[in-house]
């Protein structure tokens, strides 16, 4: 049988009936390993040691500062890293490492066109005008993860009107995301206003088309990625890499320059 007498030190809630009895987290603990539960792997925990030679088996939530969130049974506590042996703390920290390295945070991505497309009522032919300002909104969907340092990039694609299927950058932006569990972040660009006639008999300038929106985390792992239309998913890098007015074709390749009218 596991002695107990650990736990009071390390986790004062436990003195108090906070956790769980001992009989139930046997049963939990030998269900956390290493079987597959439908979309999801669950980790083995692992056995920490206090600095007086304790131990408790759990996983690490997450890590704030420098307090570890651990999660037992069901339970999380909270506890300062300091409380555990040397070897512990190099795990946590490298633990910390990797999780901000690779972790793909829940978060929910809008984004707002601000589009607007009319009839130049100025002109007497068929001109038309149009205009766009984007604002995105990120959630951060997460209980503990805390998003910081992540990089957007966003590339607005216009079409050229004279020539079907070439399109171009119309505008670049970029910014820096940090946001924290449950949290909202909202950034807004800059409004964007253009002519351009895409009625014959004349054609010219180049009307919007789209968007390619890629957000990394502070490593410069991707954890988020659209493109509108569809078909730009494949050439995101190539299309983020060129400079505004920079032309390509549907295959991503590069044709020059388009012509923005802008008011």
């Amino acid at each position: 049988m596991r002695n107990w007498t650990g736990m009071t030190a390390i986790f004062p809630g436990f003195a108090r009936g906070i956790c769980i009895r001992p009989a139930v987290y046997w049963f939990l603990a030998a269900l956390s390993g290493p079987f597959l539960i439908p979309g999801e792997l669950v980790a083995e925990p692992r056995e920490f040691k206090s600095t007086d030679g304790k131990t408790i088996k759990a996983e690490i939530a997450t890590v704030r500062g420098t307090d570890v969130v651990l999660s037992m049974g069901g339970r999380e506590f909270t506890v300062p890293v300091a409380r555990f042996s040397q070897a512990d703390q190099e795990f946590i920290a490298k633990w910390k490492e990797e999780d901000l390295k690779n972790h793909v945070p829940k978060m929910r991505v809008d984004v707002a066109t601000g589009k607007s497309d009319r009839r130049d009522k100025a002109d007497s032919f068929d001109d038309r005008t149009g205009s766009f300002q984007f604002k995105i909104t990120v959630l951060n969907e997460e209980i503990h993860f805390n998003l910081q340092g992540a990089k957007a990039e966003l590339s607005v694609i216009g079409e050229d009107a004279e020539t079907r299927g070439r399109f171009g950058v119309m505008q670049k932006s970029a910014f820096d995301i940090s946001v924290e569990p449950g949290k909202t972040f909202e950034w807004e660009g800059k409004r964007l206003h253009y002519r351009f006639d895409d009625s014959p008999p004349s054609y010219w300038g180049s009307s919007y088309a789209g968007y390619v929106l890629r957000i990394r985390n502070s490593s410069g792992k991707v954890i988020y990625v659209n493109a509108i239309p569809q078909t730009l998913e494949k050439h995101v890098d190539k299309v983020l890499k060129m400079e505004e007015s920079a032309a390509f074709d549907r295959d991503g390749e590069s044709r020059g320059r388009i012509t923005i009218y802008q008011n």
